[in-house]
């Protein structure tokens, strides 16, 4: 998109070894996104080749690299290379970048780390006694054959939900340990066949009217989540009878239907996960771990002493990330010196997700307040990155070396955001991974992705300050 803006000089910075982000890293089985794949793509490269109607993980990252190819990315990217500290130099207006490759500056600094990159393990007691293997989805350890093996899986989020059923065929016993359920819908997810597929790609209008059916759906269950909550009975009544019509046993029912408000949690498509539970190799735990031993995890047991002991041959964490660190581990330090994290605190934020004061020439891509209950991140990193552009197209107008958000602009935009989210299904009294212990929710946008599309669609000329060199104090 920058390219075909005219900015050419662009590098990017990869820390892994090849491009693909989470669809790199995150190669468990049963890997597959849950947004519908034609939402799930470029708007400019439209793919007709998907092979279901929910991609897995390897025909992600293959659209993926296939696209950055076609467009010559790959040849502006350098893997393998992490970026350590950025700190901006007021002198000559430049961002200064030290990364494990080497020095190097640049004119303006986009982060597009994403929200949900750097693994969460929980703190259980005696983490590191385990003797067998243990690992996180997202480092998924594919020398380890779980074939008649003993597994724990600790979790029952977006990942689990998909590893437990590919794993469950083939381990001898597959144990999930429950923190608290969440509630799910039908996935529906199907192959399509070789004539489906052709005529995607001899009919360009089936496959946008595909994209806007799947697009204008998510965007009824964001008003679902935000602003309409009287459209919530109806999810929560599909949601009962998914668990219901799988599940016979009043006991396991009880376990795995939430007490909490419809999309309080991540609400999880599946068609696999409910049956699986009921095999006869797999079992659900929700009492509270105690302590992982060195042949086993323990859990409490109010008929035992000592709690119950289970042997395992392998633990496995589908614990989710750090949503919340979304620079980490990178120091970016701004105007000043004042580091990123200084400046947030515990509180991160910014103006449409993308803009903090006091640091200049600096966006953020999928930054703070950019997710969703529903909706394809894919879409709302193309509307910022239009934004981006947007404002280098300004600061190329103005003439200018800098452009960076105003305070009082900031600070508007977050009081309006706050009170909107107070009035979501995120803030209804669950424990999530988007509000912090303090209340505190910097993932969620409160409104539809259209909403973000229209806002970020243009350069407020309010918003922002541009200075160029003859303005700037002290400067020549």
């Amino acid at each position: 998109m920058l390219h075909r803006a005219g900015y050419d000089d662009v590098t990017v910075f990869e820390r892994g070894e090849r491009i693909g982000g989470v669809w790199h890293h995150n190669t468990y089985p049963g890997a597959a996104c849950d947004v519908p794949s034609h939402l799930y793509e470029f708007s400019f490269a439209p793919n007709p080749k998907w092979s279901r109607r929910y991609a897995t993980q390897p025909e992600i990252q293959a659209y993926v690299e296939e696209v950055a190819r076609r467009y010559g990315v790959l040849d502006r990217v350098r893997t393998s290379t992490e970026v350590l500290s950025a700190s901006w130099d007021d002198a000559r207006s430049r961002w200064l970048i030290k990364t494990s490759t080497g020095d190097h500056q640049a004119d303006v600094l986009i982060s597009a780390c994403g929200q949900l990159s750097v693994p969460k393990l929980p703190k259980i007691r005696g983490m590191t006694t385990f003797e067998g293997p243990a690992f996180h989805t997202a480092e998924w350890r594919h020398d380890v054959d779980l074939s008649g093996k003993r597994v724990a899986v600790i979790g029952t989020g977006c990942s689990a939900i998909q590893v437990v059923p590919a794993i469950q065929p083939i381990a001898d016993r597959v144990t999930v340990y429950q923190r608290s359920p969440a509630w799910t819908i039908p996935r529906m997810d199907f192959a399509y066949s070789a004539r489906t597929r052709r005529a995607f790609a001899r009919l360009p209008a089936l496959r946008r009217l595909d994209r806007a059916a799947t697009f204008g759906f998510l965007e009824f269950c964001a008003l679902a989540l935000t602003t309409r909550p009287w459209l919530r009975p109806t999810f929560r009544a599909v949601a009962r009878r998914q668990i219901t019509k799988a599940i016979s046993d009043p006991e396991l029912r009880r376990k795995v239907t939430p007490v909490d408000e419809v999309g309080c949690k991540r609400v999880m498509p599946t068609d696999t996960w409910y049956p699986t539970l009921t095999r006869p190799n797999v079992e659900l735990i929700t009492d509270p771990i105690t302590e992982i031993t060195a042949h086993g995890i323990r859990s409490q047991d109010g008929a035992k002493e000592d709690g119950a002991e289970r042997a395992f041959d392998v633990i496995i964490f589908a614990t989710g990330f750090k949503a919340h660190d979304f620079v980490a581990p990178m120091k970016i330090a701004g105007e000043g010196g004042r580091t990123l994290a200084e400046v947030w605190g515990s509180k991160p934020g910014a103006y449409l997700g993308m803009s903090v004061p006091g640091f200049p020439n600096m966006f953020l891509l999928y930054g703070p307040n950019t997710g969703g209950g529903a909706g394809s991140v894919i879409y709302t990193i193309e509307a910022a990155v239009s934004h981006v552009i947007a404002a280098l197209d300004a600061l190329d107008r103005a003439d200018a070396q800098r452009i960076e958000i105003r305070q009082q602009v900031a600070d508007v935009f977050d009081a309006e955001l706050r009170a909107a989210l107070a009035g979501t299904v995120w803030h209804t009294g669950c424990t999530n991974w988007y509000v912090d212990d303090n209340g505190h929710d910097p993932n969620q946008w409160p409104w539809t992705f259209t909403a973000y599309r229209r806002r970020t669609a243009r350069i407020d000329p309010t918003a922002y300050e541009m200075r160029s060199h003859q303005n700037l104090p002290g400067v020549a």
